[in-house]
């Protein structure tokens, strides 16, 4: 069965949007997003004026028990909470937010209604406007929320118990694809036990900073690829002081860097600090038990020391901290190694250095490694958006009914150009492994062990492009970025590496009040360490400082979340 994904590409996620502008254009028009494979939760409850029962016939509405797929005998409406895209026009003449192409298949296929209770526009103003219905204990019947939310809705007991809802009416599809995180997502949906809403699930290779260097630097210099820090060490070294661009000039740099030391996500040093069991920026419980920091773990100050002696030496950019963006550095080629995600030959810095010199030979590597030679990543959240729905309305498996419908095949003839955030609620769910089963799909493609009609068709589509980009290579460079993205990038996930995970994502009590300040505390702190302005020693202040400024009281927060 295809599912909504595969015929819906556009738009998805903000992430992925953000980062179609800069894809090449024949890539992004419909094959932009065809990275996620599995399945896009799309649905819709509501509040009705009956104190939060479906509004329903003297005849109770119907529907088979336990089909996924159900139609209800009587129409179910359902209200709910809906963010507005005040500045789009994608929708055709005399179609509305409540009465378009999605609300009217879900009608037709399911006999479900929408009511539109809370609306905003998208942003601070939705933001708000449902922070004071939790409040308020004023809810609509469905809405999508985030992790803080899901969990003040979870302590107020605003919420449906959904264990029993998921078992019966999630689609086999649905649970395959939950289980690619080894339940980590409905986990973060589950408290003492009970599963109180249907999570989103994203890939977990966006979270990755690989080492993306340049290979045919390193072949010029005589050195393999780096695997260890002292190895990353000499890289740099080598990268400043034997002239590896061939233009006579010592111009070349060592390593960029981010504007703070801790943006692991993209060209941080994130890598640098797992290298020496250090986690930064994640909430974890040590040998005992305990709720920590990784942040101001002990191990950070190993960590730091070996940025502070790179700094001393020139090997890290001398104006990383003051400098907007390191992109000015690669695409220009004057650096030849910088961290980031698989999917940076997609777009900005590294595809502008190829496209500026068609030699850059880009390869990633999953490194630096730690003493035991051991790749640690620190993982983003497998989910950030919940399915909630109002405790006590007569059918809370119409949640799940109408968020099927979108997987039924007769999806596809939906009108393309109609953004899927009219789609009544919608949530997005991946197989986590994505990226990396993709590469292994389609390189057992080439090499003829499985047969190409084996494959899922957004599989399909990216095997079309490496045949493509085979054929002739980097006459396209658009093109050649997201082969490379796939093929290569992917490639180096398809290795087995250590995956941390934070124990929650969302904030605390007491860091809406103090988050920023102990934030900003660390980040600064850290820095002035790296740059060689405060001694390794301010490190243990900085500690103590943060526990004192409301670190203690967050931690304690973090044990009471974590544990439900």
């Amino acid at each position: 069965m295809k599912t909504f994904t595969q015929s819906f590409t556009k738009g998805l996620t903000k992430r992925f949007t953000k980062r179609s502008t800069i894809f090449n254009k024949n890539f992004t028009k419909g094959l932009a997003l065809s990275l996620i494979a599995s399945l896009v939760f799309v649905t819709a409850c509501s509040k009705s004026e009956d104190g939060g029962n479906t509004k329903e016939s003297a005849t109770p509405a119907v529907v088979k028990p336990a089909d996924p797929f159900g139609r209800y005998d009587e129409t179910v409406t359902l209200s709910l909470a809906k963010a507005i895209l005040p500045e789009d026009k994608s929708l055709p003449t005399g179609d509305t937010l409540e009465n378009n192409q999605y609300t009217r298949y879900v009608l037709d296929k399911a006999n479900i209604k929408f009511d539109y209770t809370l609306t905003a526009a998208t942003g601070d103003a939705f933001k708000q406007k449902v922070e004071v219905a939790i409040a308020s204990n004023d809810i609509p019947d469905v809405m999508i929320v985030t992790e803080k939310q899901l969990r003040q809705m979870v302590e107020a007991g605003q919420l449906e118990d959904l264990t029993e809802v998921y078992e019966n009416y999630a689609t086999p599809q649905m649970k395959e694809v939950f289980a690619t995180s080894q339940g980590k997502s409905l986990e973060m949906a589950t408290f003492d036990g009970k599963l109180m809403a249907i999570p989103n699930q994203a890939p977990e290779a966006d979270f990755v900073p690989l080492l993306w260097i340049r290979q045919d630097w390193l072949d010029k210099v005589g050195l393999e690829q780096p695997k260890t820090v002292d190895d990353l060490i000499k890289v740099a070294k080598a990268f400043i002081e034997q002239d590896p661009d061939d233009n006579g000039k010592a111009d070349t740099i060592g390593l960029p860097g981010p504007n703070t030391a801790l943006n692991s996500t993209d060209k941080g040093f994130g890598s640098i600090f797992t290298s020496f069991g250090a986690y930064p920026k994640t909430w974890l419980r040590d040998s005992s038990g305990n709720v920590i920091y990784g942040s101001i773990m002990p191990e950070m100050k190993d960590a730091l020391l070996k940025l502070r002696e790179m700094y001393a030496a020139g090997l890290i950019d001398k104006e990383f901290a003051l400098r907007k963006d390191a992109a000015e550095l690669i695409a220009g080629g004057k650096a030849g190694m910088f961290f980031s995600p698989w999917w940076a030959p997609f777009g900005g810095a590294l595809l502008d250095a190829v496209k500026n010199n068609p030699k850059a030979d880009w390869q990633p590597v999953t490194g630096p490694v730690d003493a035991n030679g051991q790749f640690n990543s620190v993982m983003g959240p497998v989910s950030n958006q919940f399915l909630v729905v109002k405790k006590g309305i007569k059918h809370p498996e119409a949640a799940l009914i109408a968020l099927n419908t979108f997987s039924l095949p007769d999806a596809d003839k939906l009108d393309k150009n109609v953004l899927p955030e009219y789609v009544p609620v919608r949530l997005v769910a991946t197989r986590t492994d994505i990226i990396a089963d993709m590469y292994q799909s389609i390189s057992k493609t080439l090499a003829g062990e499985i047969k190409e009609e084996e494959l899922p068709d957004n599989y399909k589509s990216v095997l079309e492009l490496v045949k493509t980009e085979q054929a002739s290579p980097k006459a396209d460079l658009g093109l050649w970025g997201s082969v490379h993205s796939y093929m290569v990038g992917g490639g180096a996930l398809a290795k087995p590496y250590n995956k941390v995970y934070s124990l929650i994502y969302s904030e605390t009590k007491t860091m809406e009040t103090k988050w920023a300040t102990l934030n900003k505390l660390e980040d600064e702190t850290l820095l002035k360490i790296i740059m060689g302005r405060e001694p390794i020693e301010a490190f243990d202040t900085f500690v103590e400082k943060w526990k004192s400024l409301g670190g203690s009281d967050i931690l304690k927060e973090i044990d009471a979340a974590s544990n439900n």
